[in-house]
């Protein structure tokens, strides 16, 4: 009878080790996984991938709250603090959003013309060999 429950215990222990590792690799690919997916969707790599999209998702925003801070002027100011700081955050915003588009579309361009320079100079390379 002893002999059974030394086997069921080692058993048990067993099981124990391998619920653990289970649990442990379980982690590991949940981890992996987060950070594929927020590498992903990283602000960073989507610009890089779709920049006309984003630039002109930028450009939209931009104009929305351009057109949402006008109104709200428009209509006066009911006097309260909340409402100044309110504006004054969306007024900064809106300038560090068009300094940002404003920056990442002159990068694009410039990336495309010296892809277009370097291709136009390998293109005489060429022909000039020939």
């Amino acid at each position: 009878m002893a002999e059974k429950l030394d086997k069921l215990e080692q058993k048990k222990k067993e099981l124990e080790a391998e619920i653990e590792q289970i649990q442990h690799e379980l982690d590991q690919n949940v981890d992996g996984v987060r950070s594929e997916v927020s590498r992903s969707f990283s602000p960073d790599r989507l610009i890089g991938k779709y920049p006309l999209p984003a630039l002109g998702a930028s450009v939209l925003l931009g104009f929305l709250l351009g057109h949402e801070g006008r109104r709200s002027r428009e209509g006066g100011r009911s006097g309260s603090s909340g409402r100044g700081i309110s504006d004054a955050l969306l007024d900064e915003l809106r300038r560090l959003a068009t300094k940002k588009a404003i920056r990442f579309a002159g990068d694009y361009l410039e990336e495309l013309l010296e892809d277009k320079a370097l291709g136009g100079m390998e293109g005489a390379s060429d022909s000039e060999e020939e």
